[in-house]
């Protein structure tokens, strides 16, 4: 099962067994905590199926989505080789299926793996510099722009193109996108709405269609 996986191509045939047998799997329901922040980093996650969300609390107590991760992917990770608590909360967006590898036998493995470990921490660079990126957009922008902006990370993750321009294949509700953005739910419902009354975007099934993305993009130039 791990094989498939691409950052498990590197660990030996006993090694992926040793961590299989050590699996445990769990399915979440959609908006099911998985892990919340702060919590001791005692699980490495594998999502075998669905999509999760990392989100943390803003000051005032709202909710901003860090990152979405699809299947199959792994997180969880920068915590449990740092060993301080797991920085963010995991939601299912979706429902999931889970796999889960405790703290000690996976360090076990990873660290007679040092190219395994270095895939595992470039990985986590990357989410580590996108989150950073959508702070600073919060920070930063109106909420139009944000809302924009969020809108085009969905497009490099999950747009298709379609006959009436680029699907993001992914189902969001107005809470869902006002969290990635910073926002209010109320907020975010006017300004889809607005998007959607210029001729910017289509809303088929709980699914945004983006009409003409160069002219989108003019609104956050």
């Amino acid at each position: 099962m791990l094989e498939e996986i691409a950052i498990f191509n590197e660990l030996s045939n006993d090694d992926l067994r040793n961590l299989e047998k050590n699996l445990i799997i769990q399915s979440f329901k959609r908006r099911q905590v998985i892990f919340h922040e702060g919590d001791k980093p005692e699980w490495f996650y594998i999502l075998l199926k669905g999509k999760v969300k990392i989100s943390k609390c803003s000051a005032d107590g709202r909710e901003i989505v860090l990152e979405i991760i699809d299947a199959p992917d792994f997180f969880g990770a920068l915590a449990v080789i740092k060993e301080f608590p797991y920085p963010a909360t995991a939601i299912a967006i979706e429902d999931c299926e889970v796999w889960k590898i405790g703290r000690d036998i996976f360090l076990e493995v990873s660290n007679k793996y040092p190219r395994f470990n270095n895939q595992i921490l470039h990985h986590i660079t990357m989410r580590l510099k996108a989150g950073v990126e959508t702070l600073k957009n919060l920070a930063l922008e109106d909420v139009l722009s944000r809302i924009v902006y969020q809108i085009f990370k969905l497009i490099t993750k999950y747009g298709k193109k379609v006959s009436e321009g680029v699907l993001i294949d992914l189902k969001l509700t107005k809470q869902e996108i006002a969290e990635m953005a910073g926002t209010t739910t109320e907020t975010a419902i006017r300004v889809i709405s607005r998007l959607k009354k210029e001729g910017y975007i289509i809303e088929q099934n709980r699914k945004i269609i983006v009409k003409d993305i160069d002219r989108l993009f003019e609104l956050i130039k």
